[in-house]
C-alpha cells in the first residue's frame, strides 16, 4: 500500500536530485514530477487488479495438510535413559504443510539424565506405522531413527575400547 508519506519523499527526492544538479524549477522539473506522481499511482493500483487475477492467491484459511495421518487422541510414550551419562536430543514428527504453504513439523527437545525419563505425547503427523523421528546428539546427531509410538523407548550408551561413548535407541 502506498501511503501519501511515500508520495511525499519521492517529490523530496525528485526535488533534491533537480538542485543537486543545477536545475531550476521549471518546466523540465514539473514534467518530472507529474510523470512521478503518475507511476506512484499507477502501480498500486495495477498490483491491486493483478492480485483479483492470481489463482495462487489465498482469500480464505485453509486447514494445515498433512503428509502423515493424523490422529483424534493422543499417543503418548515414555523415552528413558538406561545410559550412565545424560542425553540430549528431539523428537519430530511428520511434515505437514501450513495455510500460508509452508513445510514444517512439530519438535520438542529434551534432555534425560542419567537413568532419567520423560512422557511424550503425540497427535501426528506420523510417519508410516504410527512412528516419529527420535534423533540424540551431542553438538551434532549421533543417532537417529524413526520409533513407533506404542511403547516406551529406551535410550542404551556404552563406553567404548577407545575410550568414547556408543549412544543408541531401541527403536520400535
Amino acid at each position: 500500500m502506498l501511503l501519501h508519506s511515500d508520495i511525499v519523499a519521492a517529490i523530496c527526492f525528485v526535488v533534491l536530485l533537480f538542485r543537486r544538479f543545477g536545475f531550476r524549477y521549471n518546466g523540465d522539473m514539473r514534467f518530472a514530477l507529474i510523470i512521478l506522481l503518475g507511476f506512484l499511482i499507477a502501480v498500486p493500483l495495477s498490483s491491486v487488479t493483478a492480485q483479483e487475477d492470481n489463482p495462487f492467491l489465498v482469500t480464505e484459511p485453509t486447514r494445515p495438510s498433512a503428509e502423515g495421518e493424523v490422529t483424534s487422541q493422543p499417543y503418548c510414550f515414555n523415552l528413558i535413559n538406561q545410559a550412565s551419562y545424560s542425553v540430549s536430543g528431539n523428537i519430530a514428527t511428520n511434515y505437514f504443510t501450513r495455510p500460508d504453504g509452508i513445510r514444517a513439523r512439530h519438535r520438542s527437545n529434551f534432555r534425560l539424565e542419567a537413568k532419567g525419563r520423560k512422557e511424550f505425547c503425540t497427535s501426528g503427523p506420523f510417519y508410516d506405522g504410527y512412528k516419529v523421528e527420535l534423533t540424540l546428539r551431542t553438538l551434532v546427531p549421533i543417532f537417529s531413527c524413526k520409533t513407533a509410538v506404542t511403547g516406551d523407548v529406551w535410550i542404551y550408551g556404552r563406553q567404548e575400547a577407545d575410550g568414547s561413548y556408543k549412544t543408541t535407541a531401541s527403536c520400535l
